[in-house]
């Protein structure tokens, strides 16, 4: 039998998946940062992944073997474009792998599925960017996940928030077993990508681990480490430095900017170095200066020298 498995062993999150469900090494293992499935998945671009699944859906309708053998291949594809839709391609590759006449009643089903979540993507879109304002924002719920959720869950009915606009939980099924060697943690069975998300939403909570907006590039990151971070560490959309470095460059700009100590070096820097232009002294003999500059700054930084007598020996280098 099939299975699509999720779980989140420390500050990680790992899908494993295999349409046979042979024992041992599954057919497909993706490791990614804590939530990161999650959070990329709020910003998917549903419009399209929306005509994908009604293109699939109408294939694997026709019973027609070029038209299924194609939506095969580009059900795989949205698999490999989001993690979250893994879970759809394991389960359809082992209804063609036993043939859809013997399981008519699941291939129906499989197909609704299919058919409905073209709808419901950009509303589950809605709902988890909602949870995360009132629940997991740290800037706007605070620290205590937990006691946020009582404030909008009633759990006689966890299926009916009493904000309708929340991702409403799943039943799900999980075992505690054995993960990465020699630890063990709860490990969701997935069915649909809807029980992704509710595990995903669920573990933030027992774990008591907030979101924040990055002071950056405005995305929601995991605070998996410290609460105070404002900027995120995740892969950038625009293939550059990510946010963390950028963030810790420029708050080191600005602390250098309010150094009478580096405006004098940088000063001095810039004078010696428009002395190579003017032929006034070698490339070499700068960067001999430079090095001593560095040191001697260094030594004034860690108050070896007064920040005088470090611009004393600037001026008479």
């Amino acid at each position: 039998m099939w299975y699509c498995k999720m779980y989140f062993p420390g500050r990680h999150e790992v899908i494993e998946s295999d349409a046979f469900g042979t024992q041992g090494a599954p057919s497909q293992r993706k490791v990614f940062p804590f939530l990161e499935s999650l959070l990329s998945f709020t910003e998917l671009d549903t419009g399209k992944v929306a005509v994908a699944l009604r293109c699939i859906s109408d294939d694997l309708e026709s019973l027609d073997r070029e038209r299924v053998t194609i939506a095969m291949v580009r059900l795989g594809g949205l698999a490999d474009t989001h993690s979250f839709f893994r879970v759809l391609y394991a389960k359809w590759f082992y209804l063609h792998s036993v043939g859809f006449k013997h399981n008519e009643g699941k291939v129906t089903c499989a197909l609704e599925e299919l058919r409905s979540l073209s709808e419901e993507l950009p509303l589950y879109q809605k709902q988890i960017q909602r949870f995360f304002e009132l629940i997991l924002d740290i800037d706007k719920a605070g620290r205590e996940p937990s006691r946020q959720i009582m404030r909008y869950y009633h759990f006689d009915q966890p299926d009916q928030p009493s904000d309708p606009e929340l991702f409403p939980f799943r039943l799900l099924t999980t075992r505690f077993e054995p993960v990465d060697g020699d630890t063990c943690a709860p490990v969701l069975y997935a069915n649909t990508v809807a029980d992704m998300i509710s595990f995903s939403l669920q573990t933030c909570v027992e774990r008591s681990i907030t979101v924040r907006r990055c002071k950056n590039c405005g995305r929601y990151f995991a605070q998996t480490g410290r609460v105070s971070a404002e900027y995120c560490d995740r892969t950038p959309l625009d293939g550059q430095s990510s946010c963390r470095a950028m963030g810790a460059f420029q708050q080191w700009t600005l602390k250098q900017a309010d150094d009478p100590v580096f405006k004098v070096y940088r000063r001095e820097y810039k004078r010696r170095f428009a002395w190579i232009k003017a032929g006034r002294i070698s490339d070499s003999e700068f960067y001999a200066w430079s090095e001593q500059a560095r040191e001697q700054k260094k030594r004034c930084d860690e108050g070896s020298i007064t920040a005088e007598e470090f611009q004393r020996w600037l001026k008479e280098s």
